[in-house]
């Protein structure tokens, strides 16, 4: 039987290799050291805060992918689709389990927030093995993740905040997952992050930056490559 022609409630009762090879055309893997050291070497380069974005992105435009896949599958309401996307999330090795703590639905079926726990994230075991405590929350692809996918499943835009992680001491990982509009001031730091054109803005001002003081270094150059060579040619006359 097509897993398109299941219900969304039977088709995580399927084999693991079953669900992927069909819901995906193609996956790779790619190894958790190797996405560490790729992340470090982004900080290096831009900065932990650009960083950041990325990888937001990235889990959300993955969230979004998976939720386009989850709804093509049969289901009878929302909550179907989102009691599917922990499923999907455990599917790809981000964590080990997830528990919805808390759902609240106001009367036009419209989310009020989700509490979400997250059992042993890969990002939170990655850093505290790596670094150590972190001061802040380091779950940025699962927030993107879970933004993207339940953003598309419940047609508003949802942001997801990490308001407790492992990697800062805490026993797990949780979530808030709420409409923008009910986040108020609290979030507006955050909403940059989604927004791939201020990355590129900030890209191209770094860029302009170097450009900048490449010309001062050029310059610099060119006058103590004259000034050396006036030296040298002043002395060349003396000792004639």
């Amino acid at each position: 039987m097509s897993l398109k022609k299941m219900h969304i409630k039977n088709a995580f009762e399927l084999p693991k290799e079953t669900v992927l090879n069909e819901f995906y055309e193609r996956m790779i893997t790619i190894p958790i050291e190797a996405r560490t050291n790729l992340k470090n070497e982004l900080i290096h380069i831009i900065g932990i805060e650009r960083t950041r974005g990325v990888f937001i992105r990235y889990g959300w435009h993955c969230g979004v992918s998976d939720a386009e896949k989850a709804m093509s599958l049969q289901w009878d309401d929302e909550l179907d689709l989102v009691f599917a996307g922990p499923k999907l999330h455990m599917f790809h090795g981000y964590l080990d389990r997830v528990e919805i703590l808390e759902m609240s639905f106001d009367e036009k079926k419209k989310c009020n927030f989700i509490e979400v726990l997250w059992i042993n994230t890969f990002e939170a075991s990655q850093y505290l093995k790596a670094k150590g405590l972190s001061e802040r929350p380091v779950c940025d692809t699962l927030c993107g993740y879970a933004s993207g996918y339940l953003s598309k499943v419940l047609k508003q835009p949802i942001l997801v905040k990490e308001v407790e992680c492992r990697a800062m001491g805490h026993e797990q990982c949780k979530c808030i997952c709420m409409p923008i509009e009910k986040w108020g001031e609290e979030i507006a730091s955050d909403l940059g992050y989604y927004q791939a054109t201020s990355m590129i803005k900030e890209l191209d001002e770094i860029t302009e930056k170097l450009k900048v003081e490449r010309d001062h270094l050029s310059k610099a150059s060119d006058i103590h490559r004259q000034l050396i060579e006036e030296l040298l040619s002043n002395q060349g006359r003396k000792q004639r």
